[in-house]
């Protein structure tokens, strides 16, 4: 695809031209070339070797590596992204294939479940409890259970504010993956991946409790869990062997470590670190909180 192409009637103005694959943001992991947005100038260092194609503002563009082949200036660049993200859903060489739906031996499925007609796979063993609702585009492995009520493969939440007052929405184009043994309970939402690209994954023997919301494109490594009513954003990355606590919310994009705690309540704005513990809104080194609090009633 090119630059000049998908930009076809949106404001702006194209720079130079060049090719991408498919589309990115900017930090992503992706190896071909794609197409992102840059937003902020804070992100131009941490931009992908693999970005071929940016749509940003006049300023931002003079600070773009050379490296880019095409540069479209526009006064709004995350609208435009999803604008012709949401242009490209119509394109079958855009998104993921369709396959026919695959349940493996000895499952256990309720009558009651609702399971999209097709791109599902489901492995050996699994149990799927009354009214769970499995979307399109979702992989679950061996040996999981789905409790009643639960989601897996819903809408994710992501919205641009437009020029002209209005609120944009992405089109979901991912897909969400279960490793083995993994357990959801009751009323817990896992969200799709937005782009084709995007997966929501959830590793071996992970348990997520029951009203659990995880955000689109999150990464739960091995044996983490988490308790009920917690709240993971999207794009968020947890290492093997955590524990995030009862009604505890993590923004977008952070880096929780393997082997990491976060305390009952705490509102996880920053990266904590492999081994660490946070708590409090919000969440700072436990150690710090305590001593803080200790602090505090001293001086009352």
């Amino acid at each position: 695809m090119y630059l000049s192409d998908v930009t076809k009637g949106i404001e702006g103005k194209l720079i130079r031209d060049g090719e991408f694959q498919t589309l990115e943001y900017c930090t992503g992991r992706l190896e071909v070339p794609f197409l992102t947005f840059m937003g902020n100038p804070r992100f131009v260092d941490k931009m992908s070797p693999y970005v071929s194609c940016v749509l940003c503002s006049a300023q931002l563009a003079d600070m773009l590596p050379e490296s880019i082949a095409g540069v479209f200036i526009c006064e709004s660049p995350k609208e435009n992204f999803q604008v012709i993200h949401n242009r490209l859903s119509r394109d079958e060489a855009y998104c993921l294939p369709v396959t026919p739906n695959k349940t493996g031996e000895g499952c256990v499925i309720s009558e009651r479940a609702s399971i999209a007609g097709n791109n599902v796979e489901i492995g050996d063993r699994v149990i799927i409890e009354d009214h769970v609702t499995i979307y399109d585009h979702v992989k679950i492995g061996n040996d999981c259970v789905i409790r009643s009520g639960a989601v897996i493969g819903g809408k994710a939440f992501t919205f641009a504010r437009t020029g002209d007052n209005r609120i944009l929405g992405m089109e979901d184009l991912g897909q969400v993956v279960l490793g083995d043994r993994v357990e959801v309970f009751s009323l817990a939402h896992v969200a799709k991946g937005i782009l084709p690209t995007d997966t929501t994954y959830i590793g071996d023997d992970v348990k997520i409790d029951a009203l659990v919301q995880i955000g689109h494109g999150s990464v739960i490594r091995e044996r983490t869990l988490i308790a009920e009513g917690a709240v993971i954003a999207g794009n968020v990355y947890i290492g093997e062997d955590s524990w995030v606590g009862v009604n505890a919310a993590v923004s977008n994009r952070i880096r929780i470590g393997g082997h990491a705690r976060v305390s009952l309540g705490s509102v996880v704005t920053k990266d904590v670190a492999d081994g660490q513990t946070v708590t409090g809104n919000f969440a700072i080194e436990h150690a710090d909180f305590i001593r803080n609090l200790k602090d505090m009633m001293h001086l009352h």
